[in-house]
């Protein structure tokens, strides 16, 4: 399991860094439109493509703030409880994300595969392939998933993180 807690780390890092080079994109289009709106001109592209790198940063970044632990938590009140109480919150809280990505991933499988498989184009001038973008989410959501399952063995079986923080939480409880 060790191997499989690794890999999923890997994917994970790969995921952010993907994310990280797409807010780099994002923030270099919208500069590039400000200039040209500086020039009287306008990129036709600029912003159907930064709504697809947003949705795409949203979704590859998921996972990565699931493994690293800086996604919003409820630790107001975990915060109170006894480490054991608060251990077997988080892994209930975890299992029912699972479930909830579980869905949500369902349905951007379909919608890609709909996509894909009618040659929807967007109405833009571009006319740019729909699956392509909500390819990259679909692949976010997957690295969800897989991130949200290895933090539900992590917590059920008290394995460390890679994250020294994270590790004290479960050394503790």
């Amino acid at each position: 399991m060790t191997r499989v807690l690794s890999l999923i780390d890997r994917l994970s890092r790969f995921s952010e860094t993907v994310a990280v080079l797409l807010i780099f994109g994002y923030c270099g289009l919208m500069l590039a439109e400000v200039f040209a709106r500086s020039q009287a001109v306008s990129f036709s592209f600029s912003w159907e493509y930064s709504q697809y790198a947003m949705a795409a940063i949203f979704a590859l970044a998921s996972g990565p703030a699931i493994r690293t632990g800086v996604h919003v938590r409820i630790g107001a009140v975990s915060d109170h409880l006894p480490l054991p109480v608060a251990r077997w919150m988080d892994i209930v809280a975890s299992l029912v994300a699972l479930c909830i990505v579980s869905l949500i991933f369902w349905a951007m499988w379909e919608k890609v595969g709909r996509s894909f498989e009618r040659n929807i184009l967007a109405t833009t001038v571009t006319k740019t392939p729909l699956w392509i973008p909500q390819l990259l989410v679909l692949w976010g959501f997957a690295q969800l998933w897989l991130d949200c399952a290895a933090r539900l063995y992590r917590r059920y079986k008290k394995v460390p993180y890679e994250w020294p923080q994270l590790d004290a939480e479960v050394r503790d409880a």
